[in-house]
């Protein structure tokens, strides 16, 4: 799986606790890779919802 697709997966869950267990449960050698890219989905939603 790429880490685009493990991030959308955890961008798709509820809770922060959630998404923690998730990005803790991806390949070591991906996990920075993955957070990067959850982090920065997070950074454009925020920017989106402001007026």
């Amino acid at each position: 799986m790429s880490p685009r697709q493990y991030a959308a997966q955890i961008l798709a869950l509820r809770t922060k606790e959630e998404r923690q267990q998730a990005l803790a449960e991806v390949p070591e050698e991906l996990r920075v890779l993955v957070k990067d890219h959850v982090e920065s989905a997070w950074n454009l939603r925020a920017r989106k919802k402001k007026p």
